[in-house]
């Protein structure tokens, strides 16, 4: 447990903010806490570099953005990443987690450390003479920091110390003993509901900073996870039609037409922040700070670097809906898979760059501006001989991706990182209130809400058994690649059902059109001129083995403190 018995120096060389406020700060260098805690305002550059370690979408980095090494999305049946470096495909996907390799997974120090400053803060913010509001505001931020950590240690390794104090070497209980996970939510519970009292309305602070609901957002969450279905149902429920909710909506709630449901659901995920919907964000400034999502999974033609390093699967693309609400195995659903991108969820086409997708906003290297899935066709797709940056399923992530960044972007992205939105409190209210009272009409309304906003017909109650699943389906949908996938698989106890398969992908190929070496044209999107055709290759396959229902704890940890306990299977 090197990172809790090593006493850290308050690192303020950047202080990484919540907010644009922390471009006004004065460099400073390390110093110690009594100089900090003399100066509310290097006090406050000390709480915002601990806020700026919560996490921001890329999963090995819990502050440096989301870049272009994966998303959990790799790692799940949303999707898979081609490079072998990557380490979904060279650690987790092949069953090969263990205490020396985690595969990108691991945050045990980062979150020990993020524990430990906050704790540090925490004393000596109360023996200082700042002002009551200043101190109250600042308590209630770090210990929303503590308790985000201690949330995410329990759901990956389980049972986890929990310091609730800075320790020193003289301390009788330096090596700390793990303390059961019901205990952990217990703790985050009771914290955040302090911590919700201390911070300010969403409406009252800026975009990025941390507010009353994003500490109820977070708790509800948590409840989730911990299967304190009640708790989290209240919690949701508060900021949904309660006393809590604060303005809070889906945006772009009622749309017209399909065409505007697409539109409002992709220009939610480019927004540069304080959106209507966004709960708690993590904002980008460039230069000082941006991230490389753009880089890392634009299309071949659009950029002359690397990228589509996140490429959705086939079960992914099968699992969208079609526009009538019937799944595409539906026998009056409409599905044709001679033509199988036509008439799907909104959602879908706002999420998904699939052969034919137009991406007229920026011009491509050459051809025409649409996505060119053709299999060994010189674009974008599979078998693609141009480079190893083609999509190796025949799709890319299409959500996220921000056309005002113009070819080949680096360096620049700063869309916000939304970590909670209100569609994910309206899914944990549903998903909560169905396993505690069964599928009233206030579950199948909050799962409407969020159909209607995709232009998606309502669901009616049936069963709760079969509620469950549709609530489940949901979440696949609406939050697909936002990092939950994973952990709802493990919770669900359905994980090794899932993730234990060979997953596949889309080749299209021309039917009686020449290629464009034989005087062809460059791009085909015709579908009456194309075979479809879904492959298995057996590099999409994946295992997960039961153990992996919990991390390993880190063996450098395990070397560091004797009264850790291991894993099961490790």
């Amino acid at each position: 447990m090197k990172k809790i018995v090593t006493i850290l120096a308050l690192g303020l060389a950047f202080a990484t903010s919540c907010s644009d406020d922390f471009l006004d700060k004065d460099p400073t260098d390390q110093l110690g806490a009594s100089t900090v805690f003399e100066d509310q305002s290097l006090a406050e550059a000390f709480l915002n570099n601990i806020v700026g370690q919560l996490p921001s979408g890329q999963y090995g980095s819990t502050g440096a953005g989301y870049g272009n090494n994966y998303l959990l999305a790799s790692i799940s049946d949303e999707a898979r990443s081609k490079s072998g470096w990557v380490p979904s495909n060279a650690v987790v996907r092949v069953g090969s987690l263990n205490p020396l390799d985690l595969g990108a997974l691991d945050i045990w120090d980062d979150a020990y450390t993020a524990i430990r400053q906050s704790n540090e803060f925490l004393e000596s913010l109360e023996t200082s003479e700042f002002d009551d509001e200043f101190k109250i505001r600042a308590a209630a931020s770090a210990r929303y920091v503590r308790a985000w950590f201690y949330f995410d240690l329990t759901r990956r390794y389980g049972d986890v110390p929990l310091l609730t104090a800075a320790q020193s070497l003289d301390d009788e209980d330096i090596f700390p003993s793990q303390t059961p996970r019901s205990e952990i939510y217990s703790f985050v519970n009771q914290e955040l509901t302090a911590v919700a009292a201390g911070l300010q309305n969403k409406s009252e602070v800026k975009a990025g900073e941390l507010s009353k609901q994003a500490a109820i957002a977070l708790n509800a969450r948590a409840m989730l996870f911990a299967e304190r279905y009640e708790d989290a149902s209240i919690l949701a429920n508060t900021l949904i039609s309660g006393t809590e909710n604060d303005g809070l909506e889906l945006y772009g709630a009622n749309p017209t037409s399909a065409e505007e449901a697409i539109k409002n659901y992709g220009d939610l995920f480019l927004s540069t922040g304080g959106n209507v919907e966004t709960i708690y964000e993590i904002l980008f400034l460039p230069p000082e700070r941006s991230h490389q999502f753009d880089r890392g999974n634009w299309p071949v033609r659009w950029r002359n670097d690397n990228g589509g390093q996140t490429d959705p699967t086939q079960e992914l693309i099968d699992d969208f809906e079609m526009l009538n609400g019937l799944a595409i195995e539906e026998a009056a659903s409409g599905y044709d898979s001679t033509n199988p991108y036509a008439d799907r969820d909104p959602r879908f086409y706002a999420s998904i760059f699939y052969h034919g997708s137009e991406f007229s906003e920026v011009s491509p290297s050459r051809g025409e501006p649409f996505i060119d899935m053709e299999w060994n066709g010189f674009n974008e797709g599979p078998g693609t001989v141009r480079d190893g940056n083609a999509s190796i399923t025949g799709y890319l992530v299409r959500k996220f991706v921000d056309p005002s960044l113009g070819f080949a972007p680096e360096g620049v992205s700063n869309t916000a990182w939304q970590e909670i939105r209100f569609a994910e409190i309206l899914l944990i209210y549903a998903e909560a209130e169905n396993e505690v009272n069964g599928p009233s009409a206030e579950v199948t309304e909050a799962i409407n809400r969020i159909r209607r906003r995709a232009f998606m017909p309502e669901i009616s109650a049936g069963s709760k058994e079969d509620m469950r699943e549709k609530i489940r389906q949901e979440r696949r949908i609406e939050l697909v690649f936002e990092n939950h996938r994973w952990f709802d698989l493990i919770r669900w106890g359905e994980a090794t059902t899932v993730l234990n398969n060979t997953f596949h992908g889309m080749k299209i190929e021309r039917n009686g059109v020449a290629t464009a070496g034989d005087g062809g044209p460059q791009h085909v999107f015709d579908p009456s001129q194309l075979t479809f055709t879904i492959f298995e290759d057996p590099a999409f396959s994946n295992s997960f083995p039961d153990k992996y229902k919990f991390l390993p704890i880190p063996q450098d940890e395990m070397d560091a403190n004797t009264n850790l306990k291991q894993n099961p299977g490790y």
